[in-house]
């Protein structure tokens, strides 16, 4: 099926066209990627890192061990041990770590959980063995026994797979990676940051914080729907959030809810006025979308465009829930927010911020100015709350 739709943005009309099929999609502009990339990156080498935490304490456990015997290790001396068996944890991590970030969420997105993590434990099986026995054969040429990599080798090798200590090593690295899964699993489900809120019990008890909140919300998202179809529709969302996602997340704010086609977002108040963290947040998705115009033509047949609205202010913020339990902020401010961004078609920008939130932030030497285009009556105060657009400075 194709139809047009027609985005009005002022005074200008753009024709697209609306396609249902998936021909061959271009590649995914470079630009999403980058942030998608240095993420990913970051998660890479936190999980190297606590690996190669514990590896350094597993080998000082096992030394232990043998010295509480007045036993000696079976080939090089402790330091030799140690310092090879965190290098090749920092490779498996390296390795482990890209499996891990890179395609368990493919995975998870297309398949069910159980096919996604019985995948990765088979990889990082075949990565365990293979990391096992290159420190095996890295060990015996340090500490002068050549002779066991040259003489039967795979007899050699084969005795070392089949013994306790690396049963053991095996067993221990199985239970570590599962906890990375599910720790790299329950992070993404509750959004970086709050995870160690849940476990530090921080909003047992509901918290006063002073928070700025964004709802994003994709422009015609009803006539888009109608024109895709229900699956063409709900694939073009998972699409939209996957690709703003990361730029939200780079720009410090923390993924509140998802509403179908909208998407709330908070920052603690010194975060999100830092660098104009939640002003270059909407402007950075806008331009990613941009870069991604091609793509979403050739998929879509329409590229995604957004409206926010910005607000900031105190919120309680607590644990909610008993069977789904989540972090949830209640206060006027939420409610605001929402309605500066419902002014934006009004007003006809694509960016709302109250005066709050402008009288706070960081303008000098941003190249962004902002301009007042209207008021905001909140209800119940009778009080006019002005709000302003943000443009990039204009050369003189």
């Amino acid at each position: 099926m194709r139809g047009y739709i027609y985005f009005c943005h002022r005074f200008r009309i753009i024709p697209i066209t609306v396609t249902s099929n998936h021909p061959d999609a271009p590649d995914a502009p470079q630009l999403s990627e980058v942030f998608r990339t240095r993420s990913e990156l970051q998660k890479i080498l936190w999980i190297t890192g606590i690996w190669m935490f514990f590896s350094i304490g597993q080998s000082i456990y096992d030394q232990m061990v043998l010295l509480s015997a007045d036993a000696q290790p079976a080939s090089g001396s402790f330091w030799t041990n140690l310092l090879i068996n965190a290098l090749a944890t920092g490779l498996a991590g390296l390795i482990g770590g890209a499996i891990m970030i890179s395609y368990l969420q493919r995975w998870v997105r297309n398949n069910p959980y159980g096919q996604a993590i019985l995948f990765i434990l088979l990889a990082f099986t075949l990565i365990i063995c293979f990391v096992a026995v290159l420190a095996f054969v890295t060990r015996a040429s340090l500490s002068g026994e050549e002779s066991i990599v040259k003489r039967n080798f795979l007899s050699n090798i084969g005795q070392h797979v089949r013994s306790l200590g690396f049963l053991k090593d095996y067993l221990l690295w199985l239970l570590i990676v599962m906890l990375t899964i599910a720790g790299s699993l329950i992070s993404d489900k509750y959004g970086p940051g709050n995870l160690r809120s849940f476990f530090m019990g921080r909003y047992f008890r509901p918290q006063r914080e002073e928070h700025i909140f964004m709802f994003l919300d994709l422009r015609s998202s009803t006539y888009i729907a109608q024109v895709l179809g229900e699956q063409q529709y709900f694939n073009f969302i998972k699409d939209v959030i996957r690709d703003a996602t990361p730029v939200i997340l780079r720009h410090k704010g923390r993924i509140y809810q998802y509403v179908g086609d909208e998407i709330t977002v908070s920052w603690w108040l010194q975060e999100g006025l830092s660098r104009l963290n939640c002003i270059r947040c909407p402007m950075e998705v806008r331009k990613v979308f941009n870069h991604r115009s091609s793509y979403y033509t050739a998929v879509y047949g329409v590229v995604p465009d957004f409206k926010a609205g910005l607000h900031c202010g105190h919120v309680m913020v607590g644990e909610i829930g008993v069977v789904k339990r989540d972090i949830a902020f209640s206060g006027e401010v939420v409610g605001t927010a929402a309605r500066i961004q419902n002014r934006c078609n009004h007003l006809e920008v694509n960016l709302l911020i109250s005066q709050d939130l402008k009288d706070q932030l960081p303008w000098e030497g941003s190249k962004l100015i902002p301009e007042h285009k209207g008021d905001l009556l909140i209800k119940g105060k009778m009080i006019n709350l002005p709000l302003y657009t943000v443009n990039p400075e204009t050369p003189a």
